[in-house]
């Protein structure tokens, strides 16, 4: 009921925006992000390696950038790309086809999934406790926790997710203890999960991919994407 509700809202913010800004723009794939189960990695950078969470979606109420692989001509481009985000040690060409690369993106491109790389965010029940329509009980982890778009984040919870207002988890320290130490100052990072033409898959990160040269930042209009199919669009 929460998510239709947060829906039915966002999609009247959205028409509202698109009407308003001439954008016409702004789709969310809200089923995907339901089905998908963040889950840990071990991530190194600068020689240092942590542990991360991530997500196979971007984040935000509007996802960005918009990237315009010189989407308004057919053909192909050669990108360094990587064999795994967790170690950057394995750089790889990549030849990826011209398009909009976007989670919101009509156009036919080389995206497998995107995604996110955020902190960790445990949280631990101190007892039994109401977290929107969830009954959580003494004890209960919940892993995981990532933001989505308009206050609310998701989580995992005895291997399912559930979604809740972020500020009644984060915020309630009377029935909720934050595991570990918060990881301030962490910025995330957005990546693209790419099938080359050479045969091989690889990653390639959003900024990384937007300073190729040939490579423009796009807008939500070019997406394909606009506010009326996001506002009509039936949900289970």
């Amino acid at each position: 009921m929460i998510m239709k509700t947060r829906i039915l809202l966002s999609a009247l913010l959205i028409l509202i925006f698109g009407l308003l800004s001439g954008a016409g723009t702004a789709y969310a794939n809200e089923e995907d992000v339901l089905k998908t189960l963040s889950y840990k990695l071990p991530v190194t950078r600068n020689g240092v390696t942590v542990t991360k969470v991530a997500t196979p979606f971007w984040q935000s109420e509007y996802p960005g950038p918009v990237i315009d692989v010189r989407s308004k001509k057919s053909g192909t481009m050669t990108v360094q790309a990587y064999q795994s985000l967790r170690k950057l040690d394995s750089p790889v060409a990549c030849t990826i086809k011209h398009g909009i690369y976007h989670p919101w993106s009509k156009t036919k491109n080389s995206v497998i999934h995107y995604y996110t790389i955020t902190p960790v965010e445990d949280y631990k029940a101190l007892k039994k406790a109401k977290l929107e329509e969830y009954t959580i009980h003494a004890g209960d982890i919940i892993t995981n926790v990532v933001y989505l778009s308009e206050g609310f984040c998701k989580g995992n919870l005895k291997n399912r997710q559930i979604e809740f207002t972020c500020s009644a988890l984060q915020e309630n320290q009377r029935d909720f203890q934050l595991l570990g130490k918060a990881e301030n100052g962490s910025r995330p990072e957005q990546w693209l999960y790419v099938k080359c033409e050479e045969g091989h898959k690889a990653f390639i990160q959003d900024t990384a991919l937007l300073n190729t040269n040939g490579v423009k930042k796009g807008s939500l209009s070019n997406t394909g994407k606009s506010a009326l199919d996001f506002l009509f669009k039936t949900y289970p």
